[in-house]
Parts: structure tokens; C-alpha cells; sequence
């Protein structure tokens, strides 16, 4: 097993972890989180399909955040694996940013979900400072407890689809929040549906600030053929 697939491979055992944190969770809390851990969202993809997403680096002042940029990750079906599985390929940039390939067997979750959150969490970690452990684990108990669930139109391929937003804000009620340099307000949110491959349409991760003068960033991961959330 590569460095590389070990590393993607703890990041799935972290992504369980946001699935098994709910105590009291509320009802929104519970769908989302079944929307994003219990559905087989790659189950029925033929194999031979790639899912591509168009990455977005948007950050409000590149001197301060470093440069914006526009690139694409791949997710391809590969074969079948064990019954109601898949055997995939994993492909995140290209060119000098290019991460090593990835192939993974035997999944029927969207590995998009892995990738968005443990990047969501670093990227959260070089912004506010703090502890890597303490930050995941209070965006896995919020995700659990607390996300919220709103229902969406989705325009995929020029067709308006029923779906759902999942929303977050881990860290804006946290007590450590006064030494997170004004970026506890940041919100996480993903858009899905049963009608799109793959399930999920977009992922965006808004690390606002609560001081109009400090820098901004935005992360938005959107799959081909997707256009306006509303």
C-alpha cells in the first residue's frame, strides 16, 4: 500500500468518525448525516463513468492567503467490486499540483465526502491556528449533533432536480473561538441529490471572518454539468 492510499485511507477511518459522533443529535442532524455516511451513492454507477469536479480557490487577497486557482479532481468507476461495491480511481489536480493517483476497492460511498472534509478541517487548521484533533473533533460533533438540512433546486445539465443543502458552522459557539483569529464564523455546506451521480453537486467551504479588514477564502468544489443551488 502507497504513503499515498494510507493517508486517504486514514481519512476514511476520519470520516467515520463525523458519522458515529451523534448523541443528541437533532432530527435535521440525523438525515444529514445518513445522507452523507449511509447512502450508497456510487453503488449503481456503471463501470467506465468518471465523475469530474471543478475546484475553485478563491481567496480575497492572494499576497496574505496565496494564489486562486481553478483545477479538477476525478473520481472513475473502475469495475465492479463485491456485490453492491466498486472498485475506483482517484485523481485530485493535475499538472504540478497533481497528487499522486489513488485506487481504492470495494467502495459504494462518494470518496468526494472524505476528501471534502479532511481538507476542510486542514485548511481550517492553517487559518485559525489551534490544535488538529481538538478542530475535527469539534467539526465531527457539530456535523453530527447540529448540521442543519435545508431542501434545494439543483440545475444539473439544464434540468432543475429536487435536493437537500447540509450546513455547518463548527466552530461559532466553540469556547476556544476568541483565539481562532476571527475565522470561527466559517461555514461548511454541501448540496446533494438522489437525481445526480454521485449524489453530491457542490461542496463549499466559506472561512469568513468576523473582521471586515482580515483576508477571506472560499473553496468551492462543483460537479460537472452542475450550475445554481437555490
Amino acid at each position: 500500500m502507497t504513503t499515498t492510499l494510507k493517508r486517504f485511507v486514514a481519512s476514511a477511518v476520519f470520516a467515520a468518525g463525523f458519522a458515529a459522533t451523534a448523541f443528541a443529535a437533532t432530527d435535521e442532524a440525523e438525515k444529514a448525516r445518513a445522507m452523507l455516511f449511509d447512502v450508497k451513492h456510487i453503488a449503481s454507477i456503471a463501470a467506465g463513468t468518471e465523475l469530474k469536479y471543478k475546484f475553485e480557490r478563491l481567496p480575497s487577497d492572494e499576497k496574505l492567503l496565496g494564489p486562486g486557482y481553478i483545477d479538477d479532481m476525478k473520481i472513475k468507476i473502475e469495475s465492479d467490486g463485491a456485490p453492491g461495491k466498486k472498485n475506483i480511481a482517484i485523481q485530485v489536480f493535475s499538472g504540478e499540483r497533481a497528487r499522486d493517483p489513488q485506487k481504492i476497492t470495494d467502495m459504494d460511498g462518494n470518496p468526494m465526502v472524505v476528501i471534502f472534509l479532511d481538507n476542510s478541517v486542514g485548511h481550517y487548521m492553517q487559518l485559525s491556528g489551534g490544535d488538529r484533533s481538538y478542530l475535527k473533533n469539534k467539526f465531527s460533533k457539530t456535523l453530527g449533533d447540529a448540521s442543519k438540512l435545508t431542501a434545494v433546486k439543483i440545475d444539473y445539465k439544464g434540468t432543475m432536480v429536487d435536493g437537500f443543502r447540509i450546513s455547518v458552522s463548527p466552530y461559532a459557539d466553540d469556547p476556544q473561538r476568541a483565539k481562532m483569529r476571527g475565522f470561527e464564523t466559517a461555514e461548511f455546506t454541501i448540496a446533494l441529490s438522489d437525481k445526480i451521480p454521485g449524489y453530491l453537486a457542490q461542496m463549499i467551504a466559506n472561512y469568513t471572518n468576523t473582521d471586515k479588514t482580515a483576508p477571506t477564502l472560499v473553496e468551492k468544489t462543483t460537479l460537472d454539468g452542475v450550475g445554481e443551488v437555490k
